[in-house]
């Protein structure tokens, strides 16, 4: 049975099932979610728990022998298997298949997992656990979804609160869900209930925003320049490395330069992504670089690239992050050619 996170909380009320599968990206979804079902159990009288962290070659017959030998002192108990691997193996798999077709007696388990691909989902042993047990995804909540995850959270807690404050917690915050509940539950400590301003999110929540190179490429691409200097300014505070940011952001130039060339050759849109190897949201978002990017500023952001990667690697004059700031400004129109 697939269950949302949102939903999970009125399904344990309406009884335990033998198997919870947690899987996914999200860490706090995940862990609130093991979370709620431990919670249900240890009220439904599951008294003794069992923690398993399954790395490489690990040993399975450890679970099944601890499944099969109960305690003489709790009569029920909970069996937690943590798998850090990037997909089960052929013996995870075998196990789980095993214990949703036959549960021991008295256990309940809770799997969490990595982030599982199609294959994995389509399997006959995650069939068989969801048939038996209880599926919950915790897929990464995006920067589009996150003004509604912190509102209500917020909520939750007892606060109402405009967009701009929102907004603000989420730009302090993104990339870090974690950080942002604890940032959230710090509010609640330190100011009361009710109406919630800037002034009392800017005294009280740091900034703890996470960003990738990939989130560098969107803002890039989309013109967003105020979240550009953002994202920038946040990953060169986590000492990332200016020639990654530079390979990057010369392969959007590239890639946008072959659309155009596409386009002006009249290939379909779709037809001119896949040829430029433009996959997933990348997409969408080159798809607004077209419409707000001059092809006759393709041959400048080239050359400007190039000089970037050789500042970036020390081979000319010049501060590759001053550079890095200001190409998508030059991009957009925003610095003259």
């Amino acid at each position: 049975m697939l269950v949302s996170p949102d939903n999970l909380a009125s399904k344990l009320h309406d009884g335990l099932k033998p198997l919870y599968l947690i899987h996914g990206e999200e860490t706090l979804t995940k862990l609130e979610a093991a979370d709620a079902i431990r919670a249900a159990a240890r009220k439904a009288g599951y008294s003794e728990r069992e923690h398993f962290v399954v790395e490489a070659h690990f040993d399975w017959s450890l679970v099944t022998q601890s499944s099969d030998n109960l305690s003489l002192f709790a009569t029920q108990r909970i069996v937690e298997i943590t798998i850090n691997t990037a997909k089960p193996s052929v013996d995870a798999a075998e196990f789980l298949a095993g214990i949703a077709a036959d549960p021991p007696p008295d256990t309940l388990f809770i799997v969490i997992l990595q982030k599982l691909d199609r294959a994995a989902t389509d399997s006959a042993w995650f069939a068989a656990c969801d048939r038996t047990g209880v599926t919950i995804a915790a897929p990464l909540v995006e920067r589009d979804a996150l003004p509604r995850w912190v509102k209500a959270r917020l909520t939750a807690t007892g606060f109402d609160a405009s967009r701009e404050v929102i907004d603000l917690i989420c730009e302090r915050c993104e990339g870090n869900l974690l950080a942002a509940k604890q940032e959230i539950e710090k509010l609640s400590l330190l100011v009361k209930p009710g109406k919630l301003d800037v002034d009392d999110v800017l005294g009280a929540v740091a900034d703890v925003a996470r960003y990738d190179v990939g989130e560098l490429s969107e803002a890039f691409l989309r013109g967003d320049l105020p979240r550009y200097g953002r994202v920038l300014s946040g990953l060169q505070a986590e000492g990332e490395q200016a020639p990654r940011l530079s390979w990057q952001l010369s392969e959007d130039v590239h890639a946008l330069g072959s659309i155009f060339m596409a386009r002006r050759a009249g290939v379909p849109m779709v037809q001119a992504l896949r040829n430029a190897r433009v996959w997933g949201k990348r997409q969408k978002a080159m798809e607004v670089a077209t419409n707000q990017i001059d092809p006759r500023r393709i041959a400048t952001l080239l050359k400007q690239c190039a000089t970037l990667d050789a500042q970036s690697k020390g081979q000319a004059p010049g501060d590759a992050w001053l550079t890095l700031g200001g190409l998508a400004a030059l991009a957009h129109g925003a610095l003259a050619l």
